[in-house]
């Protein structure tokens, strides 16, 4: 995979769910060294997005059973983030500020457990809002596009992926409803059918509702 940086021991960090309407949005980060470097590569560790579901559980499974203690994830179900949303917004503050609040969850938490000082983070925002929040930790991160080329973050990107999926297979068994991945025509076909059977008032327990489909499917 690309060398993004020369560290030998790092935190990666990324994301699944942002783009989703339905279901949570989750962050995942990885500590990657030299004593594991060359087994995620040879395992087949690569960028979450690009391989099957089924891969991908493979993959996690696999990370979860020999190094778990290099893994961190933080997730808002739609419930949680749609009220932390709001709460945000009120603020004058977007989306961007409560994903920069659990990357950086995240790093601090394998950074005090792991005694890591550097972090890659795939680049979800023109602006660098993570690094003036570890600057106090003594912390160097790096904000890179497609950050997924690094092993790290592509660790970061299936862990995500999977927590994402698996929590999209629960809800969905939760309501009794298969909720559809995306933002896709066939989404706001899903969400009025979800409506009909649950009521507007469950759309929040599964949706993100400052999406644009949410006042596409309601008015």
């Amino acid at each position: 995979m690309t060398k993004l940086h020369n560290w030998n021991a790092w935190i990666g960090t990324d994301e699944s769910g942002k783009g989703d309407y339905f279901g949570p949005l989750v962050v995942a980060g990885v500590y990657i060294n030299n004593d594991c470097i060359d087994t995620f590569e040879e395992i087949g560790i690569s960028d979450g997005k690009k391989i099957t579901n089924s891969r991908v559980k493979k993959l996690a499974n696999w990370m979860w059973e020999h190094y778990q203690e290099n893994i961190v994830i933080t997730k808002k179900m739609p419930e949680t983030y749609n009220t932390d949303y709001e709460y945000l917004k009120s603020q004058g503050k977007n989306l961007n500020f409560l994903l920069t609040c659990m990357h950086v969850d995240v790093i601090k938490k394998l950074s005090k457990s792991k005694g890591a000082k550097h972090a890659l983070v795939d680049k979800f925002s023109y602006h660098d809002i993570v690094t003036s929040q570890l600057v106090s930790d003594n912390i160097e991160v790096k904000l890179e596009t497609k950050a997924e080329r690094d092993i790290a973050v592509a660790a970061a990107s299936i862990i995500a992926r999977d927590i994402f999926l698996t929590e999209m297979e629960a809800l969905s068994k939760e309501f009794n409803f298969e909720l559809p991945r995306g933002a896709t025509p066939n989404v706001k076909d899903a969400a009025r059918d979800f409506i009909r059977k649950h009521g507007e008032s469950e759309l929040g327990n599964v949706a993100k509702l400052h999406f644009k489909t949410t006042k596409e499917v309601l008015y």
